[in-house]
């Protein structure tokens, strides 16, 4: 809701608008103040420091890449926003990837990073353009033990916050799919999942109908995890064996007979908080991942995307490594109790 300022305020305000030739123009001022409460600024700043904390004692350095660069995701489920430069067109980044890979690349070791991120079109209860990120690389280290990593990370948070936290149970794509519609959602037609998605949430269906190829399979499995799955894993989850159209830029292998991508993400009060790989490193692969989504991109009418040339060229260099990205306003929901990214953000989308 936009708040006007006191009258005093606003006739204080006008007298300065006169005096500096604005006229009138200025009348409807708005409040100044952040969404956020003071004592939720200083709760972020609690967790950050507890983050930083926790990483300094396990060895992994704090480091910071550009937020603005030449190139970004050719993912075609993300949109980048985009900046008019001096030069040319540059990108606001998604994540800090592309950069902390080139550094793992040369050497880094594991390395860390709390940073902005950006991503257009998104914006709601539990989205923001702008929102802020974790994301941390470990050579030479499994998912599961990255899970271990981030339970113990999550521990400490939790402890300091007094909240109650559990041992996140891990559970599988597959086993999710089969307990809630009795389907195997890597073997199922989209006209079987569609049929499922229409019974279900007739209403979700409705704006993927009138959208161009939105009949794709992954576009009907992501409703029905989102609408059916997601908001019941209050609890903590850690969930694997995502199908393997769905990599990204992880590896993928045949497990139990199912092709599935090398990835967990963690889901706590029904949200989406962390999203972790095992890290592809073929640039081959890269190259056709990267041309398969430019495709889609065709098709879906979105701007082609050109694969970062320096990230191709560190893939060669890049060693074994897990890398994990953390949603540092939704974590902190979490810890507060909070319904909204408006409660944890000190001036949102709306207000910005």
């Amino acid at each position: 809701m936009i708040r006007v300022q006191r009258n005093t305020k606003v006739a204080q305000n006008l007298k300065l608008n006169h005096e500096a030739g604005l006229g009138n123009k200025l009348f409807s001022l708005v409040s100044f103040e952040p969404a956020a409460s003071l004592q939720m600024i200083q709760a972020r700043a609690q967790m950050l420091t507890l983050i930083r904390q926790y990483f300094l004692s396990r060895q992994i350095v704090e480091v910071t890449t550009p937020v603005l660069a030449a190139h970004t995701v050719t993912d075609p489920n993300i949109e980048s926003l985009s900046v008019a430069t001096h030069q040319n067109e540059m990108f606001l980044q998604t994540s800090p990837e592309f950069a902390m890979k080139r550094l793992l690349a040369a050497g880094s070791g594991p390395i860390y990073q709390i940073c902005p991120a950006f991503r257009a079109a998104e914006e709601g209860k539990h989205h923001n353009p702008e929102f802020t990120m974790l994301e941390w690389y470990r050579p030479d280290t499994s998912l599961s033990e990255l899970m271990d990593e981030l339970q113990l990370l999550m521990e400490t948070l939790a402890t300091s916050f007094g909240v109650a936290w559990s041992a996140p149970k891990r559970v599988n794509y597959h086993q999710l799919f089969q307990t809630r519609f009795n389907i195997n959602p890597h073997r199922a037609s989209v006209s079987e999942l569609l049929s499922i998605a229409n019974r279900e949430f007739p209403q979700r269906v409705q704006h993927l109908a009138t959208t161009q190829g939105a009949e794709k399979l992954d576009d009907v499995r992501d409703l029905l995890f989102s609408q059916g799955i997601e908001k019941t894993l209050v609890s903590p989850h850690f969930v694997t064996g995502f199908p393997m159209s769905q990599a990204a830029l992880a590896k993928t292998c045949e497990i139990d007979g199912e092709n599935v991508a090398l990835r967990f993400e963690m889901y706590w009060h029904g949200l989406e908080i962390a999203n972790a790989y095992d890290e592809l490193l073929d640039s081959v692969e890269l190259v056709g991942r990267a041309a398969k989504d430019n495709q889609q991109r065709k098709e879906d009418g979105k701007p082609m995307r050109q694969l970062d040339g320096r990230l191709l060229s560190a893939m060669d260099s890049l060693p074994q490594c897990a890398g994990i990205a953390v949603g540092i306003d939704r974590l902190l929901m979490c810890l507060t109790n909070s319904k909204s990214l408006e409660e944890v953000l000190t001036f949102p989308f709306s207000i910005a």
